[in-house]
């Protein structure tokens, strides 16, 4: 079984989809990238233009304006923002949902079953779609941030500037923003890459009734649309955010991340995916 990990785990991030979906994922966070650090230069500009102009005297480290707020996971307005954060769930399908479809048509799972066992198979898959999963999600996120933060300092955000942030007092972690805001990015990231490996598995799961590829890489995006399209049967605005969509974006958009949420869904994907992919391959005839 142990072998059978190693080569699925080696497969799962030394395959051309996964390094396509790192390609275009990091197209999308450099572009915002960019385009945050212009703006940073910009009202840098502005803050001198106005000293020059007034004699006024401004703190151009300002905490109103810090890496926090101007990498692609502090702010939700910009084009590589919302583009990224719309088609992940596309991204982290298609290093494994592409290929495992054209293992299974040329009787690659078939031979790995039998000769691993196809519990210890399956299994091995699961954690391997999972792994390319999260890390196609969370390495794009990662160079983003390091890319802005050669540019824009980190300074610790200050609570006086929560509308630049969007993080209030009622937000997930809002503390932790204002007082360890590199812990604040971490935890995010981490749960980004545990939902987006879950997220994943569900390509797997598809596979077990259709063969086409391209219904493969999709299913999980459509069934984040649905939970997305379903929170307007909880109209309130204090109602938490139930779209991944949304509260696995470290910057809330519209609706505030709960933790309760989070864990439930957690769960139930975990369910869901591991019960149809180990368990009922394990206990179904191979063809």
């Amino acid at each position: 079984m142990w072998n059978t990990f190693k080569l699925e785990i080696k497969k799962s991030v030394m395959n051309k989809f996964f390094l396509i979906a790192v390609i275009i994922g990091f197209g999308i966070t450099v572009f915002s990238a960019l385009y945050n650090i212009d703006r940073y230069y910009y009202d840098l500009e502005t803050v001198s233009r106005i000293e020059r102009n007034t004699g006024a005297v401004y703190n151009p480290t300002s905490a109103g304006l810090t890496i926090f707020n101007c990498w692609i996971g502090g702010e939700g307005y910009t084009l590589g923002s919302s583009a990224f954060f719309f088609i992940f769930p596309i991204l982290v399908a298609i290093p494994y949902g592409w290929s495992y479809c054209e293992e299974k048509k040329s009787g690659y799972v078939r031979n790995m079953a039998i000769r691993s066992g196809k519990a210890a198979y399956y299994g091995a898959k699961y954690a391997a779609v999972f792994l390319s999963g999260g890390l196609a999600m969370v390495i794009p996120l990662i160079l983003n941030l390091l890319l802005v933060a050669a540019f824009v300092p980190a300074v610790t955000p200050d609570p006086s500037y929560c509308e630049y942030y969007g993080i209030w007092a009622s937000s997930l972690m809002s503390m932790l923003l204002y007082s360890k805001p590199l812990l604040y990015v971490l935890i995010y990231l981490i749960i980004d890459f545990i939902f987006c490996g879950l997220i994943s598995c569900f390509s797997l799961v598809v596979t077990a009734f259709v063969k086409n590829k391209v219904v493969a890489v999709l299913f999980p995006f459509f069934i984040m649309l649905g939970l997305d399209y379903s929170q307007k049967l909880f109209p309130s605005s204090t109602d938490p955010s139930i779209s991944p969509m949304k509260f696995l974006h470290p910057f809330p958009l519209m609706r505030q991340a709960s933790w309760t949420v989070i864990i439930l869904e957690a769960v139930v994907f975990s369910a869901i995916t591991f019960i149809m992919t180990v368990v009922r391959g394990g206990k179904n005839e191979i063809y």
